[in-house]
């Protein structure tokens, strides 16, 4: 299996720059207006794509659910996603889903999706991802809540069906989620057990835990977002407004030049320092002709003088030799000098 995966216009790898995604998810209340109001603030807030989340409501969720309270009202019509999938492509930027059902699965067929997420509480519903697996486009499930056997069901599944270009996070169900529940080592293990993309879906408050995540190589990070706390919505009270969400994506950006933006060791600005920062030999008194270069006559020491030097790395070479100059206090000692 690559590890690369290839989502959009972008192809992730380990080295290449985040993928930031702004879950909107059902924060639009079921309003087009307002969801399109999230999603402009999403994008200039630097977000790289929005996500949505798309469930029939009798379809999804079993009357005596708590979620069916939750998602009720939340539903958009296939007409207001064109409206919505077309906004966000006319200001650059990219709009996907997680389909709850068969039934929104197909909606977001019909506005011709380009992506999928598998939420969660999908990632045992063996059913609705093959079915997704049949469109052939990249898929980003969520591992929140998933063991590690029915993670390796879901990429044996994926080889089956001759799926390769998904993307795993991690992920922990927990609204919100605290430091001390977060494992973010797991993000790694994803990574490197499964050779795969793997990333993180965060449920924390603020913006340390997906810095965090960035930093230890996760390649996407999804993050609830909204414009208004404050509106109706368990979501919207643990999302992040768009000031904040411009921020963390900043300093996301930051994070990347930190860790990408020179593969080189010394960087190529810290070359021109060695001459004068990297300890040389020279004379700690005069040193007269005949004397034997020791610890006791000479200081390893900064010097912008460098024509012919030796630095304390090679002191090997110098010690024991015998000086054949009259070598002056602060001066360097050179090959000439023995």
């Amino acid at each position: 299996m690559n590890c690369n995966f290839e989502i959009f216009d972008r192809i992730i790898t380990n080295n290449s720059p985040t993928l930031i995604i702004a879950e909107v998810g059902i924060n639009h209340l079921g309003s087009e207006e307002l969801c399109a109001e999230m999603i402009l603030a999403a994008i200039n807030s630097g977000a790289d794509c929005i996500k949505l989340q798309t469930g029939s409501l009798e379809e999804s969720f079993h009357p005596n659910s708590t979620s069916y309270e939750a998602f009720k009202g939340s539903e958009l019509s296939k007409d207001s996603l064109i409206n919505l999938s077309q906004l966000t492509k006319d200001n650059g930027s990219y709009l996907f889903s997680s389909p709850g059902d068969f039934s929104s699965l197909d909606m977001l067929r019909a506005i011709n999706s380009k992506a999928y997420k598998v939420s969660s509480g999908q990632f045992t519903n063996i059913p609705i991802i093959e079915e997704m697996i049949k469109d052939d486009v990249p898929i980003i499930f969520s591992t929140s809540m998933a063991k590690e056997e029915e993670i390796k069901n879901i990429i044996k599944l994926c080889t089956e069906k001759k799926l390769s270009n998904f993307a795993l996070l991690h992920c922990v169900s927990i609204y919100p989620a605290l430091h001390e529940h977060l494992n973010l080592d797991y993000i790694t293990h994803l990574n490197k057990k499964y050779n795969i993309i793997s990333g993180y879906s965060d449920h924390t408050i603020g913006d340390l835990t997906c810095l965090a995540a960035v930093a230890m190589g996760a390649k996407i990070i999804e993050k609830h977002f909204t414009i208004d706390n404050n509106l109706k919505g368990a979501d919207n009270k643990i999302s992040m407004n768009k000031d904040d969400f411009k921020q963390m994506c900043l300093k996301i950006r930051d994070i990347e030049n930190m860790k990408y933006k020179s593969i080189l060791k010394p960087h190529p600005i810290e070359l021109g320092l060695r001459h004068n920062r990297y300890r040389k030999i020279v004379a700690k008194r005069d040193i007269l002709i005949g004397e034997i270069f020791n610890l006791e006559n000479v200081n390893f020491m900064r010097s912008e003088d460098e024509l012919n030097c030796i630095y304390a790395s090679n002191w090997n070479l110098v010690s024991g030799k015998v000086s054949k100059n009259l070598i002056k206090k602060n001066s360097l000692i050179t090959k000439d000098s023995y």
